[in-house]
């Protein structure tokens, strides 16, 4: 589960909220071990690299939506310099394999933006929730459209760890890219933690296409783990973007819409702790993200938590 607000750090704009709900197989020698996986079975089949045994496979599942704003919710007409009103409802799926040292994923989100995607309706619980106003500015959300986008994202870990116990540190690269209308980027970055009892994971993203589950590293790849049950560790991750297409800032693929002028460099850094108990690790951490349109007042700043349970 991830749960993103800039509530958190006190805010409400740009990105504003994000809701994720993901779901994994449990590690499979191969893809055919899992019956769901039959009617695209040919298709895993044939992909390179994917289908050897030196790797441990997930099957992933995910739903969430986000809700993005401009910087003054009161104003009722449309902010020609600022970004749209638009919310993005999907459902996500893909698979993936990994071992001790590099984790790749597959996944594909097909969904909704537009009123079809529940954005206000969304945002004016959660509002009620808090005892605050209700955002004007809906009306000049994006139009209906359906979206899709397909993530690729490999991380590495190093170095390697074959007991994870004690005070120890780990570096964790990653790149990625992403293609469709909703979003099509080439991203490069990097996560560093350090603390008690590390888990076998890969570490503690925000909420992307790729971060659907944690997909820990178990059976004889795992690393030996202390005997105490818990451990706790801070961490720092940055990311960076040349971004092609964002249809949250460039507007609808499909008929007019409003726009701005989208920045092609965008970065995030984060800064956390996260702590981890048996089969539950739970992470919080403050993001930043860089300017995304000509025009934008200020960097983005929001909070994200993650809850992941193994079983």
């Amino acid at each position: 589960m991830y749960v993103e607000n800039d509530s958190f750090v006190g805010t409400d704009r740009n990105y504003t909220s994000g809701v994720k709900f993901g779901w994994s197989s449990r590690d499979l020698s191969k893809f055919s071990d899992l019956p769901a996986t039959k009617p695209i079975l040919p298709l895993l089949e044939a992909l390179p690299f994917v289908n050897e045994p030196a790797y441990q496979k997930n099957l992933v599942v995910a739903v969430g939506q986000n809700i993005y704003t401009p910087n003054d919710t009161d104003i009722s007409a449309l902010i020609a310099n600022d970004r749209p009103y638009a919310g993005w409802l999907y459902l996500g799926a893909g698979f993936v394999w990994k071992n001790a040292t590099v984790r790749n994923s597959i996944i594909v989100d097909i969904g909704v933006v537009g009123s079809w995607a529940l954005g206000r309706e969304a945002q004016r619980t959660a509002h009620d929730l808090l005892g605050s106003g209700h955002p004007a500015g809906w009306d000049n959300q994006l139009h209906n459209e359906l979206g899709v986008v397909g993530t690729y994202e490999r991380t590495w870990r190093w170095p390697a760890h074959e007991r994870r116990s004690g005070l120890d540190w780990e570096l964790l690269p990653h790149v990625g890219a992403a293609l469709g209308n909703v979003a099509t980027y080439a991203n490069l970055g990097a996560e560093i933690r350090f603390g008690l009892n590390l888990p076998d994971n890969y570490g503690s993203a925000p909420i992307t296409s790729s971060a659907v589950t944690s997909t820990p590293v178990d059976g004889t790849m795992g690393a030996d783990r202390p005997r105490a049950d818990f451990g706790v560790h801070v961490f720092s991750r940055v990311d960076g973007r040349a971004v092609l297409q964002n249809i949250f800032l460039d507007g609808n693929t499909f008929g007019d819409s409003h726009s701005v002028h989208r920045k092609v460099f965008v970065a995030d850094l984060s800064v956390g702790v996260a702590a981890n108990f048996r089969n539950t690790t739970l992470a919080y951490a403050v993001v930043f993200r860089s300017r995304e349109f000509r025009g934008q007042e200020e960097a983005q700043i929001f909070g994200t938590l993650s809850l992941n349970i193994t079983f």
